[in-house]
């Protein structure tokens, strides 16, 4: 794992950061067209006093989306890289997507976040994380297999049948989480990590988007909480954040597919 304390090392990745992928949010908390807010959704959510006990058992019982991920699509060692491209938006929501079809049980099927370029007219630019669920819930991503360059942005690339593949993998369920404090942040996130769900994530602070795959309790950090990140700048494992800043400024957890493989 590669621990970043971001009350000490943000600046470093925000200037580092200078693809900007990520678009802050426009709309409230619950004015999301395509997710449910999360706290109509919910009975119960976990009690802070409890966060401890229940992130020990989703290790100790591989609950988290991070167990999912390590035994499908990205084993040990997999890099997940959207190769200087402004697609951050792209590459972590299909990694979302990838993991609740683990999770689902169905086949383990690459998908090419590139085949959402239509949400951007094709250009190499960023997007809301909002339109990109949209998009992913409306239309689909296609696999892989129908995709010679992963980051080429020109659908004349791609082969034949591209576009009817991408049918067969839609976003189902999507959950918003609530980000009016930061304590009511973490609460809906921990909860919903705690039900296998992965969660797609924005930080303003480095203009980027990416997969929360799990946490982990630690007394000696802030909020006493790591948060395990799928990045998609070309590392081979998970990122750990901590500190202030690690709070997610927008969180949707991707809650199911439509898929027809």
């Amino acid at each position: 794992m590669i621990r970043i304390d971001l009350d000490r090392q943000w600046q470093t990745l925000s200037d580092a950061s200078i693809l900007k992928g990520a678009i802050p949010r426009q709309t409230r908390y619950g004015e999301s067209v395509d997710a449910i807010p999360y706290g109509d959704v919910v009975d119960q959510l976990i009690d802070p006093k409890d966060y401890k006990e229940v992130i020990e058992r989703c290790h100790t019982e591989h609950l988290f989306p991070m167990y999912h991920q390590k035994a499908s699509w990205a084993p040990e060692g997999f890099v997940w890289n959207q190769n200087g491209l402004k697609y951050c938006w792209a590459w972590s929501l299909v990694a979302s997507l990838m993991d609740v079809r683990a999770r689902e049980g169905k086949s383990t099927v690459l998908l090419a976040p590139i085949t959402l370029g239509h949400l951007v007219g094709w250009r190499n630019r960023g997007n809301y994380l909002e339109n990109a669920i949209h998009g992913l819930k409306e239309v689909g991503v296609s696999s892989q297999s129908f995709v010679p360059n992963q980051h080429l942005s020109n659908p004349r690339s791609f082969k034949e049948g591209w576009k009817e593949d991408r049918t067969n993998y839609r976003l189902g369920e999507v959950w918003d989480c609530d980000n009016t404090s930061t304590q009511s942040m973490i609460q809906h996130c921990t909860t919903i990590l705690s039900t296998g769900t992965p969660l797609y994530v924005g930080y303003d602070w480095w203009g980027h988007a990416v997969e929360c795959v799990g946490l982990e309790w630690d007394e000696s950090v802030k909020n006493n909480l790591i948060w395990k990140i799928r990045n998609s700048h070309g590392e081979n494992e998970l990122l750990e954040l901590t500190g202030r800043r690690a709070v997610p400024d927008e969180a949707f957890g991707i809650r199911s597919s439509i898929t027809n493989v």
